[in-house]
């Protein structure tokens, strides 16, 4: 008897000791795919991005792997000259336009825009679906659409007909230290002169066209939040004598803070990585007046075919992952705080 139980013993334990490795096996056998899905398209692209920073290449003389003795290594030198570079700068300063001003539209927009189709007694459907639709165009196509109406031709361009109906086609003015011209929407509009910076206004029109297409993301998003406005907490506020704007101010305003941080988030990175519209619009002009990195990124690599600039624009392609990374931090934290 005891030799039985001990065997007995033993094979419970072996029995335990192998259901807790399935138990601890199973989860990665779910995520395994996903993982493999990941460094296939995600991880070794990346891994190859960062490392092809380091040397000098081009695309017609590519950075490869298998070439160990191809390789003409830099270091850090790709980095140091793309910092140095003014183009880079001023590539930089337009997408800093793009990450100040397109989120502040997006949420300016569609936040009122969401409450006011979620407060409709009727139709709300409907505006939603308005509102939505140029989310389902591609931005290359919303830049022929915009280009044609900031036609410079009033018997083209929808703006400047609306203005030579007015009689203000040729609006000019100087105003410190402000330059405003109307009619060149996508050439010279005007200039913002800071003296460290000159902010041109072409960056602001083609930003006004993307946030056209991308406002519908920001009022679906606020309207599933919506959804979770507690009804008993608005009906007590109506009751205590609140009014509309208080009501949005004191109750909903800090029940869609999870929202708010999500289309602020997803705004910069679109934000960040804007190339199509731009290309399609001005394709980075005039000069470079609107060229953004990803413009940059684009131009160093083919636009010169024979040119060994491919080092240069992955180190412009880390820079701007990093950045990426960096504002897409409170939306992890966010999310982390709200599961916990």
């Amino acid at each position: 008897m005891t030799a039985r139980t001990t065997r007995s013993a033993a094979h419970d334990r072996r029995a335990t000791k192998s259901y807790r490795l399935r138990r601890a096996a199973t989860p990665y056998l779910f995520v395994g795919p996903i993982l493999v899905v990941f460094a296939m398209f995600y991880l070794w692209p990346t891994l190859l991005t960062v490392g092809s920073s380091f040397f000098t290449w081009g695309i017609l003389n590519p950075w490869q792997t298998q070439s160990p003795a191809e390789w003409d290594f830099v270091g850090l030198g790709n980095y140091g000259e793309t910092l140095a570079d003014p183009t880079f700068w001023n590539a930089a300063l337009n997408s800093a336009i793009w990450l100040v001003v397109f989120p502040a539209l997006v949420l300016a927009l569609s936040f009122p825009l969401a409450i006011l189709i979620w407060s409709a007694p009727r139709g709300g459907g409907l505006f939603r679906t308005v509102f939505i639709l140029p989310m389902t165009i591609s931005l290359a196509a919303a830049g022929v659409v915009w280009s044609l109406f900031y036609n410079p031709d009033p018997n083209k361009g929808v703006l400047n007909a609306v203005l030579s109906w007015f009689g203000l086609e040729d609006l000019s003015f100087t105003l410190g230290p402000l330059e405003f011209h109307a009619g060149r929407w996508l050439s010279d509009p005007g200039v913002l002169h800071l003296g460290f910076a000159d902010i041109r206004f072409v960056n602001l029109f083609i930003i006004v066209a993307a946030v056209w297409t991308f406002v519908g993301f920001g009022v679906i998003t606020f309207s599933a939040g919506l959804t979770s406005v507690d009804a008993e907490l608005l009906d007590s506020a109506k009751v205590d004598g609140a009014t509309q704007l208080q009501l949005v101010r004191h109750v909903i305003a800090p029940s869609l803070r999870p929202s708010v941080i999500v289309v602020a988030v997803i705004s910069i990175i679109f934000a960040l990585r804007t190339f199509d519209i731009v290309y399609v619009t001005t394709g980075g002009g005039p000069s470079t007046d609107s060229e953004v990195l990803g413009m940059l990124i684009w131009d160093q690599v083919f636009q010169f075919l024979d040119s060994p600039q491919g080092g240069l624009a992955a180190a412009v392609a880390v820079v701007m992952s990093a950045l990426m990374v960096v504002v897409s931090l409170p939306y992890i934290r966010a999310t982390l705080r709200g599961r916990s």
